[in-house]
């Protein structure tokens, strides 16, 4: 195994400070994540160029168009582009609704062509190349419907490429509504990846403090849904309001702060489902002292 450089491209808050990493060793460059808009997309190219050596490979991490959207812009036809199957299947089925979506919002800066993952990598599979060994872990649905992280040796060196599931100063994305387990990921990735450097999709690399915030970030953000809520599967505007007013005294001077509101309502849908099974439990006690000492609701 070679050594490596890491270069980041970061874009502006316009594309949600979305980072694209570019491996550079030797014999030349794999990228990891493409960002959102065209602008980034075509600097992020210019960044490869700079650097006078191939583009191996690409790999996506998981399937948000801030980290696929790019691909057509930075990464030639010949080359290939690596993801878990979860991932390149999901990038597949949301490419089109997502464009149908933001396409009204971005204007040109939102790609009109996207390319899906076709070198798919097996559970636990690795990929060679340019002297680097790099691990495709699948993590499955968590921050987004499919998630993944890249655990890349180089020489003397192990880091790991988390994408989303665990982003470093600012507010998170949770529309997607599995942030039951993505907690119970987070738990599971403080194991694999104790000790070694990350690098988030959004945010400054770090250690597994990164993934510590994060989950106390989704304990907060759930907790505060349940309140608020009250086991309805929507807020309300003002509700919404509320929902942003605690999270932004949680983290002062965070960022994207409007992540916030668009993930209220999908996971207070998703607690109002964990709730469901409580209540027949308790549905199901027998009567008599046992029973009268479960407090009403």
């Amino acid at each position: 195994m070679t050594e490596f450089r890491i270069h980041t491209y970061t874009a502006a808050e316009s594309g949600i400070f979305a980072n694209s990493y570019l491996l550079e060793t030797a014999d030349g460059v794999m990228l990891v994540d493409a960002n959102l808009l065209v602008s980034d997309a075509r600097a992020l190219a210019a960044r490869l160029t700079a650097l006078r050596k191939p583009l191996l490979a690409a790999f996506v991490t998981h399937a948000h168009p801030d980290h696929f959207n790019g691909l057509p812009y930075v990464v030639a036809d010949d080359v290939p582009v690596h993801a878990s199957a979860a991932v390149a299947e999901a990038i597949a089925e949301a490419a089109e609704p997502k464009r149908a979506q933001w396409q009204p919002v971005y204007g040109d800066e939102w790609p009109d062509r996207y390319r899906v993952p076709e070198h798919v990598v097996p559970a636990g599979g690795t990929v060679e190349l340019g002297g680097l060994r790099i691990a495709v872990h699948d993590v499955g649905a968590a921050e987004s419907h499919a998630d993944s992280y890249l655990l890349v040796t180089g020489g003397e060196r192990r880091v790991a490429f988390i994408g989303d599931l665990a982003f470093d100063g600012t507010h998170a994305y949770t529309a997607d509504g599995h942030t039951g387990r993505w907690l119970a990921a987070l738990d599971r990735l403080d194991g694999e990846l104790g000790g070694l450097r990350l690098y988030p999709g959004h945010g400054a690399p770090s250690d597994g403090s990164l993934l510590a915030a994060q989950r106390r970030y989704l304990l907060m953000y759930r907790e505060a849904v349940r309140r608020i809520a009250d086991g309805a599967p929507a807020l309300s505007d003002a509700q919404r309001q509320e929902l942003t007013g605690l999270m932004t005294r949680f983290l002062p001077d965070a960022p994207l702060d409007w992540l916030v509101g668009l993930g209220a309502d999908a996971v207070a849908t998703e607690l109002a489902a964990e709730a469901v099974p409580a209540e027949l439990a308790a549905e199901a006690v027998p009567a008599g002292p046992a029973a009268e000492a479960v407090p009403a609701r």
